[in-house]
């Protein structure tokens, strides 16, 4: 690899010169700020850097270069009398630990290196400083790259689209399409296969004079077919070049399945296997989107016959393992294995949909949410494995559509002309200013991106399909192949079929029973022919042989329900019931009172029992318990009223805050922000509310005893929590917004210095490549190699890492909530998630009497959850954890953008750097000035609520106080209440 890369940098040396222009040159514009930024640090350097900046840095350069050649020439001098004296004594040229051709060319190339110009560069900081600019040019093609994406209507991540509206897409014609392509390539690659062995077998014959072949007419058809090799039919059909040799048509367009030359003889066989056939997309309406050039609407304009040809390339790939797999068309493939084939034209079997049991699908409609058919396997009867896994078949079709919908973007976003424009406004912008500034333009692309540019949505705009592919009027005919064969002699369109097989159509035949399970003596019942307009009302999985050719497999793997995008779900955070008390465990036990020995005979009965059960079983016992019960429901109240009250006015903050963050399609950074507005906005309005309630409820009067009561009994939680509240809200407010703009500039600071380090290194280098130990080409320097090509490479793994930040934050997102639901429910019990049948639950014990075996599952099957305040609490703390784990994965996510270039060259023995890494970490620095602003805006919100506490002290005593002076103004001397302490 090190030799390779020696080779590489060498070969770039021509490359000085083609610097100004060539084709391979990564040059960046001349607008491309950082360019700006490198003449701002280093000015002038010769051929390669140009501005008017400061040439300090040259002129220290210069004396700093002069002091190294001065090294490098003592060197020089060392190896010249080092490399004398090992050669008269070992009798060798330079000794044998030295290379006799690398020391002297290194020698010599390390000298000539070191020699200042007239900027004060020397040539090696002058090819550093060139591989540093190519460097910047390729980061910049990277973005230019993204940037004509979004601005032709891709967008930075996208939803899965659901299975079954990619089948349905279009009205089922999609999937008809796809299904006919698949039936004609099978039929393409099956009259190969047997055509060649047919050819082979002639040619064998005529090399012992007999055959067909042997002393054939000139001219004829089997004259042609012995002397031209059989084309690949698979390779010949090419959408995207047929539409592209017919732009100026206004379509449908049809390609002929094979397409083959019209000088060859086998042109006779075009459209034995159908065709193709698509419409034009009309792209006139684009025209009113300014950012878009000549070449990005023609791509939009073939972007059907891409998609087109995409799903043709994927279903080529199951065309081709089936007929590998048909013993009769490829004899080779049985001759592996001695087991019987599982059908007369599949060796191995495709497999059939089942379900999770492992049983073969029951009847089932397209889309039937009570489908069970999730698996894909053998049948029971037979074990071998399957060959197909069931999803080749719908991902040709989702490939089709993942290629149509940045095109049904930008037609929908054409409809809306001044948002379409608004939105792209600063794509020419930034590709101007290069990539230093990608940072800078997250929200734009965010914007871009989205349906709904408040919340930065990613779904809901256009429909996800192609609903006017034309595909439905591609066509394929199995009876084509033996259509021409006739009792007497070989008729039709492809009777040069029937006369290459002398009339005998058993041959050809194996090729039908590929595709349609057709027996050579009987009718075939395909499950799914070719040319359906809709889908059946009904699904049923075909078995047995019939389940392992080309129309079985198309039916069984429309049944395949395959799963949609995961983490679209959020969690359903659930307060449990507010804790009622109970005095049950507290009220006094009846008790059994006895005689013992002693019985009063007078009466003839157990006095003292009597006694002791109506004194204190009836009237002790019932009285207690009574008044008991009674202070009870009196404390319910004010629990409630005074406690519960505002919990759930603050639970339903939480809900509101947190509702944005649970939305799965909105953009992860817009969602924190929008949440942290709401927590302060709240947070700062209830401040304000409190402190209009302590003002007007001291004119109130005797009532204000109750709202400064509710006020004193809410007030620590409320604080507490709203405390909360404001510290994520200032983070997630203010500090994330930032967060991709502030780690991409750090990183590319960090960039900067990274070539101020290559410059700086650069004569060390060279001097390093003078001395003559070492080996190889660059001998002491070999390491600057990997150094090199990071600086190189750094700012094009930044954007890259950017991107993948951005789509890596969604997807994130969308694993947390995929895994969160599951877990929720220990704390919050059943009501915030079904667990499905057969869950058995949690019983907690809040008595202080359970033990290990009643704390886990349940007989019964249900659970409890965390009741009492615990389940209170575990709402608050849920919300909690799941925002944390948010806020969480969304700064890890971004941090890509230096970790990428710190750790990617270990791959091929580089030293991982850390500089990206050490500048994503300045980011931490503000995040702490906000947090600490935060922690104060917090307090002094604190402080208020205490001096609103001590307001309410202060009321409540002057309430008493007058109370007090009230009743005792009659007889007795009136008390003044001590006042609370001063907060």
């Amino acid at each position: 690899m090190k030799k390779i890369l020696v080779c590489l940098l060498f070969a770039l040396f021509p490359m000085l010169v083609l610097a100004s222009g060539g084709s391979l040159s990564f040059a960046p514009p001349l607008s491309d700020v950082s360019v700006i930024f490198l003449g701002n640090i280093f000015g002038l350097v010769d051929g390669v850097l140009h501005g008017s900046g400061t040439q300090i840095m040259g002129s220290i350069f210069g004396v700093f270069n002069a002091a190294v050649l001065a090294l490098g020439g003592a060197i020089i001098m060392y190896t010249l009398m080092v490399s004398t004296i090992n050669t008269a004594h070992e009798g060798q040229m330079l000794g044998q630990k030295w290379s006799s051709i690398w020391v002297p060319v290194r020698s010599t190339l390390g000298l000539a290196l070191l020699i200042p110009k007239a900027s004060g560069y020397c040539l090696m900081q002058t090819l550093f400083m060139w591989i540093v600019m190519q460097g910047v040019g390729a980061a910049d093609k990277i973005w230019d790259a993204a940037l004509n994406y979004l601005n032709s209507g891709g967008v930075i991540v996208q939803e899965q689209v659901n299975p079954i509206t990619s089948i349905m897409g279009g009205g089922w014609t999609i999937a008809n399409g796809a299904a006919t392509i698949l039936y004609g390539q099978t039929c393409m690659l099956g009259l190969q296969a047997s055509l060649t062995n047919l050819r082979q077998g002639y040619l064998n014959a005529k090399s012992n004079k007999s055959g067909p072949c042997f002393n054939v007419a000139s001219g004829s058809a089997m004259e042609e077919f012995c002397s031209t090799p059989v084309p690949d039919f698979l390779s010949s059909v090419n959408v995207v070049a047929y539409q592209n040799n017919n732009l100026n048509s206004n379509g449908p367009f049809s390609v002929p399945m094979p397409n083959i030359e019209s000088t060859s003889p086998y042109a006779a066989l075009n459209k034995i296997c159908g065709t193709i056939q698509w419409n034009a997309l009309n792209v006139a309406t684009l025209s009113a989107i300014n950012s878009l050039g000549q070449s990005q609407l023609q791509t939009a304009q073939l972007s059907r016959a891409i998609a087109i040809q995409q799903m043709y390339m994927d279903l080529s790939m199951i065309a081709q393992v089936m007929v590998s797999n048909d013993p009769q068309l490829t004899p080779s493939s049985n001759s592996s294995t001695n087991t019987p084939p599982f059908a007369a034209y599949a060796l191995q079997q495709f497999g059939v949909p089942t379900s999770t049991g492992g049983n073969v699908c029951p009847p089932a409609s397209l889309g039937d949410p009570s489908s069970t058919c999730t698996n894909w396997g053998p049948e029971s009867f037979n074990a071998s494995s399957a060959m197909f896994n069931g999803t080749e078949f719908q991902g040709a079709i989702s490939d089709y559509n993942a290629i149509m919908l940045p095109t049904l973007n930008l037609l929908d976003q054409a409809n809306q002309k001044n948002n379409a424009n608004g939105q792209r406004a600063f794509i020419q912008q930034a590709s101007t200013q290069g990539w230093m500034l990608a940072g800078s333009y997250f929200f734009n692309l965010a914007s871009i991106s989205a349906t709904n540019t408040t919340t930065g949505a990613i779904s809901g705009g256009a429909t996800p399909t192609d609903n006017s592919s034309g595909l439905q009027a591609s066509t394929f005919n199995v009876a084509n192949l033996t259509n021409a064969f006739t009792s007497n002699s070989c008729q039709g369109a492809f009777k040069n079929v029937c006369t290459w097989y002398e009339g005998d159509k058993s041959q050809i035949s194996q090729v039908q029973s590929l595709i349609d399970g057709t027996p050579t003596s009987a009718t075939a019942q395909p499950n799914i022919p070719a040319n359906q307009t809709s889908a059946p009302s009904q699904f049923v999985v075909a078995q047995g042989a019939q389940s392992s050719n080309a129309y079985g497999l198309v039916n069984n793997s429309l049944m395949l329900q395959l799963p949609g995008q995961a983490g679209t779900s959020t969690p359903n955070f659930v307060m449990n019931v507010i804790p009622n008390f109970s005095s049950q465990g507290f009220q006094l036990p009846t008790l059994t009172y006895g005689c013992g020995n002693v019985q009063i005979l007078t009466f003839g009965f157990c006095l003292m029992e009597y006694i002791g059960e109506v004194i204190y079983n009836v009237i002790v016992v019932n009285l207690f318990n009574f008044l008991l019960s009674l202070i009870t429901n009196i404390i319910n109240f004010v629990v409630m009223a005074f406690l519960a009250v505002p919990l759930l006015g603050i639970a339903q903050i939480f809900n509101e805050g947190v509702a944005f963050i649970e939305q799965p399609d909105v953009n992860p950074i817009i969602a924190l922000a929008n949440m942290g507005v709401n927590y302060i906005n709240f947070a700062g309005d209830l401040w304000i509310y409190l402190l209009e309630l302590s003002v007007t409820t001291t004119l109130l009067g005797p009532f204000a005893v109750f709202i400064f009561a509710l006020m004193l009994m809410a007030m620590p939680l409320l604080m507490a929590w709203l405390g909360t509240m404001v510290s994520i809200g200032f983070i997630t407010a203010y500090y994330i917004p930032f967060l991709p703009y502030m780690i991409f500039t750090f990183g590319s600071i960090a960039w900067l210095m990274a070539v101020v380090e290559a410059m700086v290194a650069a004569p060390i280098v060279a001097l390093g490549i003078t001395h003559p130990e070492g080996e190889g080409a660059f001998g002491k320097g070999e390491q600057a190699i990997m150094i090199i090509l990071n600086v190189f490479l750094r700012p094009s793994l930044m954007i890259i890492g950017y991107i993948a930040g951005i789509i890596l934050s969604y997807v994130s997102v969308w694993v947390i909530n995929a895994g969160f639901s599951n877990v929720l429910p220990f704390i919050q019990g059943p009501e915030s998630n079904n667990f499905g049948p057969g869950f058995a639950g949690f019983n907690f014990s809040v008595s202080g009497q359970g033990t290990t075996a009643n704390a886990g599952f349940t007989a019964q099957g249900t659970s409890t959850g965390y009741t009492g305040w615990a389940g209170i609490y575990g709402f608050f703390f849920s919300i909690l954890i799941y925002t944390t784990m948010y806020l969480t994965v969304v700064q890890k996510a971004f941090t890509l953008i230096g970790v990428l270039p710190d750790k990617v060259l270990r791959w091929i023995g580089g030293q991982p750097e850390s500089a990206g890494t050490e500048a994503a970490q300045w980011a931490e620095e503000p995040k702490k000035q906000v947090e600490t602003a935060g922690a104060s805006t917090a307090k002094a919100q604190g402080q208020m609520g205490k001096a609103l506490g001590g307001q309410a002290m202060k009321g409540l005593g002057k309430l008493s106080g007058s109370g007090a002076k009230t009743s005792g103004s009659g007889s007795g001397p009136s008390s003044t209440p001590s006042e609370p302490p001063a907060e």
